[in-house]
């Protein structure tokens, strides 16, 4: 009986040092749809102003979170996962694949 006990201690003082906890990563593109104003042609400035945005939150989460305008929209690029804790005000891990660098300011 003792030595069930000691065994279970033994897995329950374990169980802490095999959790560890992950995030994942989303790179997200905000565009606005290009619209010419009223002194401007129409064949001027046809490409919309976008912005990458590195989060935490995938685009539904994104747009409930933060102030998103109206005629902007939210597209997923990319996503990876990451281990660790993002408490502390850490810096997101960067990309494993290396395609799109950190920016060094990434929030709005």
């Amino acid at each position: 009986m003792k030595y069930r006990r000691l065994l279970s201690a033994f897995f329950f003082s374990l169980i802490p040092m095999l959790a560890q906890a992950e995030y994942r990563v989303f790179v997200l593109k905000i565009s606005t749809s290009a619209k010419p104003s009223e002194g401007q042609d129409a064949s001027e400035n046809t490409e919309p102003a976008f912005r990458l945005v590195e989060s935490t939150l995938d685009p539904e989460q994104y747009r409930a979170f933060y102030p998103v305008a109206a005629d902007e929209t939210i597209t997923y690029i990319d996503t990876w996962r990451c281990y660790g804790r993002t408490g502390g005000m850490k810096p997101l891990c960067p990309n494993p694949k290396g395609q799109i660098p950190s920016e060094e300011n990434p929030g709005p």
